[in-house]
């Protein structure tokens, strides 16, 4: 029997209940739509799901619904929503290269896909090398922490951009190039833009692809360059640094490289005592 007829049954039985017929008109119902109980929620069909409420007894309140209607995105995902705009591995975007922001593995990012600027169209910085212009320096460079600054007073000086950012490639008994300059991932480049090197590896590598012969003012300069370094980037043993370059006298001696080679000669070039003139090589920095 379907609920509706119940409700009927009991809506009968109430009224007929003082007639003399009564218990002969039930079993006449009874004979003729059997008996079924009664249930005093209601259940709505929605096709192939169902959602039923079930009443609080002492009140006929509503207690809880429950409800079998599932997105499809929650039943592909284990009940997750992927609507979201994480992918659907969970991780977050990557660095978007071109969008002015500086994230990720990026080493720059300047807004435009432009490859002939300081930040290439890869997100892969320039960093930018000269050797220093006149007057050469003898041994006495007030240490290495002078021969950085020099090459800070003339960056500033020519108004490079970054100019503050700059190292010398110097070696003393103690410190190296290797471990103090920044290996970087893109190239380094002269002032008048040609490539040295595609990164610290290629730097490091024992060949460049153009000499180191121009100055900050955009000058080429045939010179000798202080160094004390290998080609590697390491300090070359058994030399006296000039007294790690707090020393200016002829009777001491450190290592100068050629600022026209593009070999190991760039920086491993000559022994040269420390009252003669070089100038340094300038590395700029993050």
């Amino acid at each position: 029997m379907q609920p509706s007829n119940c409700r009927h049954l009991v809506v009968l039985v109430s009224v007929l209940f003082t007639s003399a017929c009564a218990v002969e008109l039930i079993d006449d119902i009874i004979a003729e739509r059997g008996v079924t109980e009664c249930s005093t929620g209601s259940t709505t069909s929605t096709g192939s799901t169902s959602t039923g409420t079930t009443a609080d007894a002492s009140t006929g309140s509503p207690m809880h619904e429950t409800s079998g209607t599932t997105s499809d995105a929650q039943e592909t995902s284990g009940g997750q929503d992927t609507s979201g705009s994480e992918s659907s591995s969970g991780a977050p975007p990557g660095p978007v290269c071109g969008d002015a922001v500086v994230e990720g593995e990026e080493e720059c990012d300047d807004g435009n896909a432009s490859n002939e600027d300081g930040c290439r169209n890869d997100c892969i910085r320039r960093w930018y090398v000269f050797i220093t212009s006149a007057p050469s320096i003898q041994g006495d460079l007030n240490g290495i922490t002078g021969a950085d600054y020099e090459c800070r007073h003339r960056a500033t000086k020519a108004f490079l951009p970054n100019g503050e950012r700059y190292k010398a490639w110097l070696s003393t008994s103690t410190v190296q190039p290797a471990d103090r300059l920044y290996h970087a991932r893109g190239p380094y480049v002269r002032l008048d833009g040609l490539q040295v090197a595609a990164d610290w590896g290629a730097l490091t590598s024992g060949t460049l692809e153009h000499s180191i012969n121009v100055d900050e003012n955009g000058e080429t300069v045939e010179a000798a360059v202080w160094t004390g370094t290998t080609v590697a980037g390491t300090r070359i043993p058994n030399t006296q640094h000039c007294s790690d370059w707090e020393y200016g006298d002829s009777d001491q001696s450190g290592w100068a490289g050629d600022s026209t080679a593009t070999d190991a000669l760039w920086t491993h070039g000559v022994e040269s005592h420390c009252g003669g003139g070089a100038r340094l090589y300038c590395f700029e920095q993050p």
